[in-house]
């Protein structure tokens, strides 16, 4: 790396707008990867410009996994000038060659990236079709978090990657007509208060279907057939978010893909359940997916202030960078701790 700079230099970047740190005598432009931080971005704002040697190597301030430090490493953008140089051979750190090693980092079971798997600066489809993985490379490298700056390239016709891509603001667009559309259906068949009764019984559901559906649905990772189409639907349907989880277009569902999922299961039941129970059970869960994708969106790319947002920013970021077995919650983590799939200490 060629580029060198002067502390002081450095120390003026320290907004959310143009965030720089140094490690261990190099100089990392973190801003990108700055608003999907487990620990919050006010954590980095707070270090901004500064030498977090001290702060990286104290796991009892932040404890950091080694995917973390391997991102930290890849948004290296020069070194520290010879006139600057910090020199303590006394501290433990972090090393691109030893970071798998470093006792400090937090315990994980995701495990290091190999250069034999996807190259995220190319188009995506194009590279997983016609690969020839075996299931388990598959599932251990599709599950290791990469960052690259902007939005991925999924297919190499433009027209296709269109559908790829969809802003936060999609979905409500989309669902809250859908929403409304269906409770003037359901109205014409009950009394407002049974429509309302069903509707809260809708969102008292949601949260049981949203962990059954990122757990089994997602993640079918160990009844993923061998062959390369069963990896290319894996992927497309959730490994590519694993891949490229702040990848800020692939946060929420393209609308193509929560109608075929809502269909699966709106239309089987609406032969059991009867007219206007259906649409009110229905437009309720439907109200909870917008609050699920938001909220999933929001703790990737969001930053708040409130506790409650901040625990569960922490919790789902655990999911990409600690343990993918673990946390299926993303508004809440109820359904974690009665099925115990929470992270153990």
């Amino acid at each position: 790396m060629a580029n060198e700079y002067l502390r002081k230099d450095v120390a003026n970047h320290n907004s959310p707008e143009s965030l720089w740190v140094i490690y261990d005598n190099r100089v990392y432009d973190i801003t990108s990867f700055s608003a999907s931080h487990p620990g919050g971005i006010e954590w980095l704002v707070k270090f901004g410009g500064q030498d977090i040697t001290f702060v990286m190597n104290d796991k009892d301030l932040h404890a950091h996994s080694k995917q973390a430090c391997e991102i930290l490493f890849g948004l290296q953008v020069g070194s520290v000038s010879k006139v600057d140089l910090w020199l303590d051979t006394n501290a433990p750190k972090y090393s691109p060659e030893k970071v798998s090693s470093t006792p400090q980092a937090l315990p994980t079971k995701i495990g290091s990236p190999s250069k034999d798997f996807l190259d995220p600066n190319k188009p995506l489809f194009s590279q997983i079709v016609n690969s020839n993985f075996t299931k388990q490379f598959y599932l251990e490298q599709v599950h290791i978090p990469r960052h690259i700056p902007g939005n991925a390239v999924y297919f190499d016709n433009q027209i296709l990657e269109l559908f790829t891509l969809t802003p936060w603001y999609v979905v409500p667009l989309f669902w809250l007509p859908v929403i409304f559309y269906y409770s003037s259906i359901g109205l014409q068949y009950i009394s407002r208060e049974q429509f309302y009764a069903f509707f809260v019984l809708g969102i008292l559901t949601w949260p049981i279907f949203e962990y059954a559906i990122h757990r089994f649905l997602f993640h079918f990772d160990e009844n993923l057939p061998e062959g390369t189409m069963a990896q290319v639907i894996h992927f497309t349907l959730h490994g590519f978010h694993h891949f490229l989880p702040m990848d800020s277009m692939r946060l929420v569902m393209p609308p193509a893909l929560s109608v075929a999922i809502a269909s699966a299961f709106y239309y089987p039941l609406s032969y059991i359940i009867t007219p206007g129970i259906i649409q009110a059970f229905f437009c309720g869960m439907a109200l909870m997916y917008i609050v699920y994708d938001e909220t999933h969106y929001w703790i990737h790319h969001g930053y708040f202030k409130y506790d409650y947002i901040k625990r569960l920013k922490s919790y789902h970021l655990e999911h990409h960078y600690r343990d993918y077995n673990k946390g299926f919650g993303i508004t809440s983590e109820f359904w974690d701790i009665i099925f115990k799939s929470t992270f153990s200490d």
